[in-house]
């Protein structure tokens, strides 16, 4: 695999662009323009820029098969809008299924927002949205546990309970569909942020279990995850909808404010913006370490089921029920 070439590259931004800016590659008229490459792009050469990086990332790293029915994982947001949209082209030329799920946390006044748009996105596409919520899956609301956590002084943030039913409902939504794979929309900003927090909180087992792809193809109970966007930046994710058309919502989850990835997404924004191309920079890092470091074989993780829910866990209770124990 060679690593995606990156040099010094930034975010791109938007430009109103004059009418005698041509596209540096079509000579069309140009509407935007990345700062990295010094380069005007259409909107269509930039469509077939960001679709290339998809391609380039599921070659390198053998994301999908001809047979494979795919789990699109949507939120309404712009990551995973470029995410469906791209996978839906690709999946045209016959060489997979896909099939969008969307996760329902049960936060008033911003989920329900965002699904009207994932489903605006899936009925353009002639696709069917399969709907999982916490509500069924933990029999809360996100919001009628953060409640409860606050009641009972417990310790636990909303980002961390969030992160754990959402991995178990995606997994279980995977299922549900028939899916072999699970494609989710973290994007290179993403993958580098999720990279500088476990190297500051020294989390060596977080950074052995985070990958572009996760877990065995054969695994029963858990779908084996992969990242298509991983070559694609946060804004060049905005810049794809935008130029595409495509619905989405614009919002912060209202619980972010309690995120350690926030403070980590601040810190990289204000250091590529000083240092143009350092979030490419750890995100080649990442992946130079990851494949010179001794792979962690997944089988070996005590893959097993959890004796209380059924689903996959590495211990005999996994941290959906722990943490579903301290709210009952």
């Amino acid at each position: 695999m060679n690593p995606i070439p990156i040099a010094s590259e930034p975010a791109p931004n938007p430009l109103t662009l004059g009418a005698t800016v041509s596209c540096g590659h079509c000579k069309q008229q140009a509407v935007l323009r990345l700062d990295y490459a010094n380069l005007d792009l259409c909107g269509t050469c930039f469509s077939r820029l960001f679709e290339r990086r998809v391609s380039k990332a599921n070659r390198d790293f053998n994301m999908f098969g001809n047979d494979d029915v795919v789990a699109v994982g949507v939120s309404g947001g712009k990551d995973s809008a470029a995410l469906l949209y791209v996978l839906y082209k690709m999946s045209k030329k016959g060489r997979f299924t896909v099939k969008p799920v969307l996760i329902d946390e049960g936060i008033e006044g911003y989920r329900n927002l965002a699904t009207k748009k994932a489903e605006e996105l899936c009925q353009s596409l002639g696709l069917e949205l399969t709907i999982v919520s916490y509500q069924e899956v933990a029999g809360h609301t996100l919001d009628e546990i953060m409640v409860l956590r606050d009641e009972r002084q417990l310790s636990f943030t909303s980002c961390g309970v969030c992160g754990v039913l959402r991995k178990d409902s995606l997994n279980q939504a995977a299922r549900k569909v028939g899916a072999n794979k699970l494609a989710v929309g973290h994007n290179a900003d993403d993958v580098a942020q999720t990279f500088l927090m476990n190297a500051l909180r020294a989390d060596v087992k977080g950074f052995e279990r985070f990958g572009v792809v996760s877990g065995l193809g054969n695994q029963e109970k858990f779908v084996q995850r992969v990242k298509p966007l991983v070559y694609n930046l946060e804004k060049e994710c905005a810049l794809y909808c935008v130029v595409n058309d495509l619905p989405f919502h614009l919002a912060e989850c209202p619980y972010s404010q309690e995120a350690f990835r926030g403070q980590v997404k601040d810190f990289l924004n204000q250091v590529e913006q000083k240092h143009p191309g350092s979030k490419f920079n750890v995100l080649a890092s990442f992946l130079a370490l990851k494949q010179k470091l001794p792979a962690v074989v997944e089988s070996e993780r005590k893959a097993g089921t959890c004796t209380v829910c059924g689903e996959h866990s590495s211990s005999s209770v996994c941290r959906k029920c722990v943490m579903l124990e301290s709210l009952a």
